[in-house]
C-alpha cells in the first residue's frame, strides 16, 4: 500500500482541488460574514503608541525595499540556482537548476514578496496619516488582511525549513549550502524577525475573523503551483504534488498549519495587555526557536 509521500495508481489531483476549492470557498463565505474592519481605524493601522508615526513609516519602507530588492536581485541573476526540486514528468525529485521567473515556484518567494506588498501598503498608510493625505476605509480592511496573511505564511516558511526541509535534506546528504545564502537567510530567517518586531510595535488588532486570509493564500498558492507545474516542468516541493496517494491530506494539513500558526499568533498577542515586557521577551523566544543560522552538514562531515 502507497504512503501519503507516495504514488499509486489513483491520482489524487482532482480529489485535493475539490478540497482546497471547497476550503477556499468556505473561507470567502467567513470573510462574507465577518467584520473586517472589527477593532481597528486608520490611526490603529498607521501609528504606534511605541514609536512615531514616521518612525514605522519608515521601518515599513525599509522592509518593504529590502524585501523587493531581494525578489528582483533573485529573479534578475542569470546564474540561478540549483535546487532539489520534482520533476513533473517523471515524478523524480533531483538537483535541477532554475533562473528567472521559475524562481517564484517556491512558496518562500510568494511569502517574501507578500512580506513586502504588506509593509508597502502599511507604510503608505502609515505616511498618509503623518502627511495629512487622504486614506480611504479600504485601508483597515487591507493593512490588517495582508497583516494576518504575512503573519501565518512567515511561520510556515521558516518553520518548515527550519524543521523540515533541512534536516531532511541533511540526513539524505544533499547540499544544503544554498538555505545558508545571503538571501535564503533573509527570507527564511529575516522574514520572520522582521514580522515579529512590526508585531511589537504596531497598533494592529487581529482576531479570529482573519484566520481566512492565510488560508486563501495558501489556496491560492495551491492552485497556481499546479498550474506552473505543467509551464515550468516542476514541483518546487515534493509534497505538494496533487497527484500523491496523500495529497489531499497533506495539503489540508499545511492549510491547518497556516491557520495554528496565526491562532497561536493571536494568543501571543493578547500577552501584550497583560504584560508588554513579557509579549517581547516572548517574540525574542519564538524568534530563537523559528530560525535557524547554523549550517548542520558542517557538523556531518
Amino acid at each position: 500500500m502507497a504512503g501519503v509521500r507516495e504514488y499509486s495508481d489513483i491520482d489524487r489531483s482532482w480529489t485535493t482541488f475539490s478540497m482546497v476549492g471547497i476550503v477556499l470557498a468556505l473561507s470567502l463565505l467567513l470573510i462574507y460574514m465577518g467584520d473586517g474592519f472589527q477593532g481597528n481605524s486608520i490611526s490603529s493601522i498607521s501609528s504606534s503608541e511605541k514609536l512615531s508615526t514616521p518612525v514605522i513609516a519608515v521601518f515599513r519602507a525599509i522592509v518593504s525595499l529590502v524585501c523587493f530588492s531581494t525578489i528582483a536581485s533573485i529573479i534578475l541573476d542569470p546564474k540561478g540556482m540549483t535546487y532539489n526540486v520534482l520533476d513533473y514528468e517523471t515524478k523524480l525529485y533531483g538537483p535541477k537548476k532554475i533562473t528567472g521567473t521559475t524562481r517564484m515556484s517556491a512558496f518562500t518567494m510568494w511569502s517574501f514578496t507578500l512580506l513586502g506588498v504588506y509593509f508597502a501598503v502599511s507604510s503608505y498608510s502609515s505616511w498618509s496619516v503623518h502627511y495629512g493625505w487622504e486614506l480611504g476605509e479600504w485601508a483597515v480592511w487591507l493593512v490588517p488582511a495582508l497583516f494576518s496573511s504575512a503573519i501565518a505564511s512567515a511561520f510556515l516558511v521558516t518553520v518548515t525549513v527550519t524543521y523540515m526541509l533541512i534536516p531532511e535534506a541533511n540526513e539524505r546528504g544533499d547540499n544544503i549550502t544554498h538555505y545558508f545564502n545571503w538571501d535564503s537567510q533573509l527570507m527564511h530567517n529575516g522574514n520572520v524577525i522582521f514580522i515579529l518586531i512590526e508585531m511589537a510595535v504596531s497598533d494592529i488588532s487581529l482576531s479570529l475573523w482573519y484566520v481566512p486570509y492565510p488560508v486563501i493564500f495558501g489556496c491560492i498558492y495551491v492552485l497556481f503551483s499546479a498550474f506552473n507545474a505543467r509551464r515550468s516542468g516542476i514541483y518546487f516541493y515534493d509534497f505538494i504534488d496533487p497527484r500523491l496517494n496523500g495529497s489531499h491530506i497533506i495539503h489540508m494539513v499545511l492549510l491547518g498549519v497556516m491557520s495554528i500558526h496565526f491562532i497561536l499568533v493571536l494568543i501571543v498577542q493578547g500577552l501584550a495587555e497583560l504584560n508588554f515586557t513579557g509579549y517581547v521577551l516572548t517574540l525574542a523566544l519564538i524568534s530563537y526557536l523559528a530560525t535557524t543560522f547554523s549550517d548542520p552538514s558542517e557538523k556531518r562531515d
